[in-house]
């Protein structure tokens, strides 16, 4: 009985994979005209607070100096950002979006290169790894397209 029983759910398998379609996968082969043309990918933060979202109308071209002076003093107070604490390193950080620039502040200790990790996952953007660097703050340019 047993023997059957698993004999019909392997054919089950292997006759559902015998389809072009495959089984829930999609199409199969190099065949991608199907394909959903969107090449988005949607980025899952899986439980983590995310940045602080500023947005500023700016008449001139934005630069990630104008992204650490937006809202002057007032982003600058501890309850404006979210505290990070990474490698025993603690950061206030928040996400500055100028017209269509967007940069993530990071404010506190010396950036550590696993910064750019963390920024990543909190904003689900890609990250330029070299930020723009002052006495105590670290802007980074985001890109979410």
């Amino acid at each position: 009985m047993k023997k059957t029983l698993l004999f019909l759910g392997v054919a089950a398998v292997i006759a559902g994979c015998s389809q072009p379609q495959g089984v829930g996968l999609g199409p199969l082969g190099s065949d991608t005209s199907d394909l959903p043309q969107n090449t988005r990918t949607e980025f899952e933060m899986a439980g983590l607070t995310p940045l602080p979202v500023y947005r500023f109308d700016f008449a001139d071209a934005e630069t990630p100096a104008d992204a650490l002076n937006a809202g002057g003093n007032r982003l600058r107070q501890a309850e404006q950002n979210l505290e990070i604490v990474q490698e025993s390193r603690t950061y206030f950080m928040r996400q500055v979006e100028l017209n269509d620039s967007i940069y993530v502040v990071s404010e506190g200790d010396a950036p550590v290169a696993s910064l750019v990790s963390v920024i990543r996952a909190r904003t689900g953007c890609l990250v330029d790894p070299q930020p723009l660097r002052s006495e105590d703050a670290a802007v980074y340019t985001l890109d979410c397209s």
